[in-house]
């Protein structure tokens, strides 16, 4: 069996944790060897779309202009859907905090950057074991039977990490605790999408959809719909809780169905020509799930240590935030010459005073509140929404205050008063712990 020991740190996934982490160990001074299975970077990513740059900067601040996006996501609209109806926020920010990207284009991008600067890449190789010896970890083992050994390993395989279940570093994932994303990519010409979206040039808009994938009060999901304008695409997809696809028994596909052929959606993606489809499942246990983020001689970053805020949609920012501060851990443990656990648990605290364990703590109770309060929020409230504002935009010669009336008896008719004090109790806790 063929043995490498020239490395100082592995790193299997080529993904943004996995590239900020081993970019740092080189801006360090020591020698990262980044794995990666696939042999086109960032072609396995099932990504919505947006791309937060404030992380991107702090990895690449002199060339982070120069990553391949496609547009600024400067316009942010929130849609309540009903059958028939639908009530529509939007938002537009002068700030350009994040941008569209396909993930193929800036994971490659990145990988670029990340060679000039003398890291290596190891692509189209499957790491298949951890090796371990007395309980810690000392390398690598991929399919070909080559055995690469470092002091310390650095996994960003994303979530379904076959190594850390296959080792027991990570338990197994519970339905509750993930999402299925599934997405599908529309081609529509530049010119539709600016008209159609209200845009100029290099601008680009994000949705939220709330609402509209049930059919009745027996199958609401814990989901919503989003969609992303690219230059001469809009990406379309839908997040369904692992824990509903198995109680509804609704296959994904279904939900974006629903989604796509809702009255409001419809017009958004008129006339244009389906290219891709794809699915991937994302993280949702939040903080109150997180794994053992260090272990003698490994770390976990991005997706494989549930480093993901499904509230706001964002994963890259903190996969790259973690990347860079196990990079650092990684560089002090080498300058120390421990690779033990009393020194790699500085990246826990690293994580801790960062954003990413701080924001993850602010929404800790949300995905769990909103599964348990489901039917209420994405199905009851939409609807009751729709009334109100049906009532509120109508003129037909009735008395204003006769249907408020009969607006407010129907809440009392059909929902009874523990469940809408009971919602109230469980979004006041979920605020409260977000501010205090």
């Amino acid at each position: 069996m063929e043995k490498n020991t020239n490395t100082d740190v592995i790193v299997v996934g080529a993904g943004p944790s996995g590239i900020a982490a081993a970019l740092t160990v080189k801006r360090g001074g020591y020698t990262p060897v980044v794995i990666e299975k696939s042999s086109h970077y960032g072609t396995k990513n099932m990504f919505g779309g947006a791309f937060y740059l404030e992380s991107l900067k702090e990895l690449f601040p002199n060339s982070y202009n120069d990553m391949p996006f496609e547009r600024y996501l400067t316009k942010h609209n929130y849609v309540i859907l009903n059958d028939k109806n639908s009530l529509e926020i939007s938002y537009t920010k002068d700030s350009k905090s994040s941008i569209s990207v396909y993930r193929k284009n800036i994971d490659s991008k990145m990988v670029q950057e990340a060679k000039k600067e003398g890291v290596y890449f190891a692509h189209d190789t499957l790491v298949v074991d951890l090796i371990i010896e007395n309980k810690k970890i000392k390398g690598v083992r991929t399919e070909n039977n080559e055995e690469i050994y470092a002091p310390i390993v650095i996994v960003a395989e994303g979530f379904n990490s076959l190594l850390l279940n296959k080792t027991g570093l990570k338990k197994t994932t519970e339905p509750d605790e993930a999402i299925l994303g599934v997405k599908e990519v529309i081609k529509l010409s530049n010119d539709v999408i600016n008209q159609r979206f209200n845009l100029k040039g290099d601008e680009g808009a994000v949705y939220e959809f709330f609402g509209g994938l049930n059919k009745n009060d027996e199958d609401v999901p814990l989901g919503m719909g989003f969609l992303y304008t690219f230059k001469n695409n809009v990406s379309i997809g839908v997040g369904i809780s692992m824990e509903s696809l198995k109680r509804n028994k609704i296959r994904p596909y279904e939900y974006l169905d629903r989604l796509k052929n809702n009255e409001f959606v419809k017009r958004l993606i008129e006339g244009g020509e389906v290219i891709e489809y794809s699915a991937h499942s994302i993280p949702e246990g939040g903080y109150k799930k997180l794994p053992k983020l260090y272990h003698d001689g490994c770390l976990l970053v991005g997706d494989c240590a549930n480093l993901v805020d499904s509230v706001h949609f964002e994963g890259t920012n903190l996969a790259i935030k973690s990347g860079i501060l196990a990079g650092e851990t990684a560089v002090e443990a080498l300058n120390k010459k421990d690779y033990g656990e009393n020194v790699l648990k500085n990246y826990k605290k690293k994580l801790y005073k960062s954003f990413v364990i701080s924001d993850l703590k602010t929404y800790k109770s949300v995905i769990e509140t909103l599964f348990k309060r489901r039917k209420s929020v994405f199905s009851y409230y939409p609807k009751k929404i729709g009334e109100f504002f049906d009532i509120f935009t109508n003129a037909d010669n009735t008395p204003k205050k006769d249907k408020y009336r009969r607006f407010m008896f129907s809440f009392i008719k059909e929902r009874r008063f523990k469940d809408i004090l009971g919602d109230v109790i469980s979004f006041v806790k979920c605020i409260l712990e977000a501010i205090i």
